[in-house]
Parts: C-alpha cells; sequence; structure tokens
C-alpha cells in the first residue's frame, strides 16, 4: 500500500484547481478580451468599466468603438466614440478631461486623441433580473421564523433582510 495519496486525489485537485462551480464574472475577462482586441482594446476594461470611468451621465450619451494606435507605438493612441447626436459639441468641449481620466484610469497615456462619429448608442439587451413581488404578512413571519435563533441583533435584522429580498425574487407560484 502506497503512503502517497496524490495518485488517489481527485484530478482536478491534482492540477491545483478547486472543485465546484466558479464565478462567471472571473472568467468573463478571459472570454471576450480576445473578442475586444479586434476593434483595437488592448485593455477590454474601458468598455467593462466605461460608466466607472467617465461617469453615468457621459456614459448615457457615448460609447466607445475602437482605440486604434499608430504602427509601432503602444501609447497616444486614438479612442473613437460614438455619440448621440446633439451631445457631440458638448463632449468635444470635454475631451481633455476625458483623456486624462481614461488615463489615470488606466495608469499610463493609453489615449491621445478622441474622435467622435454621431449616431444611436448600441442597444444593450434587456436586464435578466428577476422581477420582485411584494411579501405578505405571512412570508415576512416565515423568513422572521427562520433567524429567530440568531443571538446577535444587527446579524439577525441583516440576515432577515437578506431573506426578505430572496424571498421578493422567487416567483409567486414556487410559493
Amino acid at each position: 500500500m502506497s503512503d502517497d495519496l496524490s495518485d488517489q486525489a481527485p484530478r482536478n485537485l491534482r492540477h491545483g484547481r478547486k472543485p465546484g462551480l466558479r464565478a462567471l464574472a472571473g472568467l468573463a475577462p478571459r472570454l471576450i478580451d480576445p473578442l475586444l482586441r479586434k476593434r483595437g482594446f488592448v485593455e477590454g476594461r474601458i468598455v467593462r468599466d466605461w460608466a466607472s470611468i467617465v461617469g453615468p451621465e457621459l456614459a448615457g450619451v457615448c460609447a466607445p468603438e475602437k482605440l486604434a494606435f499608430a504602427r509601432d507605438r503602444r501609447g497616444g493612441g486614438t479612442l473613437t466614440l460614438r455619440v448621440v447626436s446633439g451631445r457631440a459639441l458638448e463632449l468635444q468641449h470635454r475631451t481633455p478631461q476625458l483623456i486624462e481620466r481614461l488615463n489615470a484610469h488606466f495608469g499610463w497615456a493609453a489615449v491621445g486623441k478622441v474622435s467622435l462619429r454621431q449616431g444611436p448608442l448600441p442597444v444593450l439587451p434587456p436586464s435578466a433580473a428577476p422581477p420582485v413581488h411584494a411579501l405578505d404578512a405571512e412570508e415576512k413571519a416565515s423568513v422572521a421564523q427562520r433567524v429567530a435563533t440568531v443571538r446577535d441583533d444587527d446579524l439577525r435584522e441583516r440576515l432577515a433582510a437578506l431573506g426578505e429580498a430572496l424571498a421578493a425574487r422567487r416567483p409567486v407560484a414556487e410559493k
């Protein structure tokens, strides 16, 4: 009988992988980044983080289309933005601020110039968030009963709020 248990370990554990499900958010950049590179986005973060980079106001009126660099240069690229008609002039005046935000986000001078193209923004698919319904007294009492044994008041309140939020997402027919 061998003392070495590595031969008996599951294959995924032998190769350093953890068993079980993995969050899609951790895998998405590896899947999306190659597609974005074809459009010149060396780092897919510019598309994913657009609203946090430029703020919700600007994100609602413009979207990045492509980022082009001069041959054999990595910095000072030209970012092409799709802009809602009627807002291009305002965005043109805010271009220096936009370039500053982008370069600060990346930590290097990735963008040197911004090119604006007027037109409609891409239509985003509707949110797949499940509809929520208001809880009745019976459902709230059921959640409260489940967390009643928790001694810490703050923890009990937070667990109850979490339970109510989850119960509100459950379809009404599943009660």
